[in-house]
């Protein structure tokens, strides 16, 4: 090579390879420079790998809690539905209509909490899929005359032997006449379509909150459960300032009335559950016993003029549906064998996904 190159030059070898050489040494960086440019790069990779892992650590731990979250609601649904109802309901009856001294027809807005609790949980936790499910449910009219039937008569029938079995009331019975039909028809339309009571609350009881109950607990106990808690969901007109229990009323005889009204409840619960279960669980036919329920209370009073409007602890919206219902609860319970229509309910539902006619 070096033979080559001294040829085309014209020039000694010796001389060229030593002027080649001392040029290409020159290139060449010292230890000094390779030790800097060493400690440089492996700054910078370290600086490059962990600045990489703190970026993974946050998403990962950003990741971790959106999971953690969905995951704890995804498990505890029904708990989460029953703490928004009732903060909900409270919250805007003690933090937003007392203290503002709102119109007595807006108490009705409290109404709203179990529906709209139900949305959320179900939009969180089922999403479209989910609250379509429930929507259906509320437009579910097929289930057969005899439920209605039951809903439009039995609840009635129900509700007037509440009255009989409070004492001294059957003194008080003035007869059958005109209005009460009047009454209940027209309170029970108004409930159906435009009242907030029988429509929001059931949305959210009987629409989202039974059908959990009943898969986790059977169809007994998770009705007892769900009864309970919507006698208590009540709270605020027992005590505070939407009470409705007198103006003689004591923390005990207010107890007393809220106790034997979640009783009543309670017992209602299970006639309901009985009739949704027989009806492919829709929560329009809930919707329409709690409004036959409500309407025909509000129409017995043309029966029996004395009733004062008051929860207290002997009365038919107290003693006296605790008394009846739980009698019908029972002999509901026993005749069915427990049951209350579940199977039959769990038929039909799984008929619906499988695109079968029930």
């Amino acid at each position: 090579m070096n033979a080559l190159i001294a040829m085309a030059v014209g020039t000694d070898t010796d001389v060229v390879a030593n002027k080649l050489g001392g040029e290409i040494f020159k290139c060449v960086p010292s230890s000094k420079q390779v030790r800097r440019l060493l400690i440089g790069v492996l700054d910078t990779a370290l600086q490059i790998g962990i600045n990489e892992r703190a970026i993974m650590a946050v998403d990962n731990s950003d990741k971790s809690a959106d999971v953690a979250r969905s995951g704890l609601l995804a498990r505890c649904p029904l708990f989460f539905f029953f703490l928004l109802s009732f903060v909900l309901t409270w919250g805007y009856f003690w933090l937003i209509w007392a203290p503002l001294s709102l119109p007595h027809s807006l108490i009705a807005l409290g109404g709203f909490g179990p529906a709209v609790s139900a949305f959320l949980v179900l939009a969180a936790t089922s999403g479209k899929p989910g609250v379509l499910r429930l929507l259906r449910s509320i437009v579910h009219w097929r289930v057969g005359v005899r439920w209605y039937l039951m809903a439009l008569v039995g609840l009635p029938i129900l509700n007037f032997l509440a009255f009989l079995v409070v004492p001294g009331t059957l003194a008080d019975f003035a007869g059958p006449n005109w209005r009460f039909p009047q009454v209940y028809l027209t309170e029970m339309g108004l409930s159906v379509t435009i009242g907030i009571a029988p429509m929001w609350e059931e949305i959210g009881w009987r629409g989202f909150g039974q059908p959990y109950l009943q898969r986790q607990h059977g169809p007994v106990v998770g009705t007892l459960i769900l009864g309970a808690l919507w006698g208590v969901w009540h709270l605020p007109f027992f005590f505070g300032p939407l009470a409705q229990t007198g103006p003689n009323a004591t923390f005990l005889s207010a107890t007393i009335a809220l106790v034997e009204f979640s009783i009543g409840l309670t017992g209602l619960s299970v006639v309901m559950a009985w009739v949704l279960n027989n009806c492919g669980g829709s929560t329009l036919m809930a919707i329409l016993l709690h409004a036959c329920f409500d309407s025909s209370g509000l129409a017995m009073v043309a029966l029996f003029p004395s009733t004062p409007p008051y929860y207290l602890p002997v009365h038919f919206q107290t003693l006296g549906i605790a008394i009846v219902f739980s009698v019908a609860a029972f002999v509901l319970i026993v005749v069915t064998r427990g049951d209350l229509g579940y199977q039959r309910y769990q038929r039909e539902v799984e008929a619906a996904r499988c695109g079968m006619v029930p």
